[in-house]
């Protein structure tokens, strides 16, 4: 038996989602079964999420404040500010 869900979910991603999955031909309903069935399978994500650092939460808090950001031209100058 199915049933319809309501779930809200951002915008942007929801639009570069649809846009891989119609590449690959899979309906975005679909995705969402597979999603939850593996869930119920196996008890668990088909990935593993993780808790983000001190550092990466306060690289977060900056990103969503605009603060400390960089721009580059090219691959190549993000590169050279990485000091790789």
């Amino acid at each position: 038996m199915k049933i319809q869900a309501n779930y809200r979910i951002d915008a942007e991603a929801r639009e570069k989602a649809y846009a891989i999955l119609a590449k690959i031909g899979i309906r975005p309903t679909d995705a969402v079964n597979m999603l939850m069935n593996h869930i119920a399978m196996f008890g668990e994500l088909p990935f593993k999420p993780s808790i983000p650092n001190a550092e990466t939460e306060a690289t977060f808090k900056d990103t969503d404040k605009g603060t400390k950001l960089s721009r580059h031209d090219s691959v190549d100058d993000i590169f050279k500010g990485l000091d790789l």
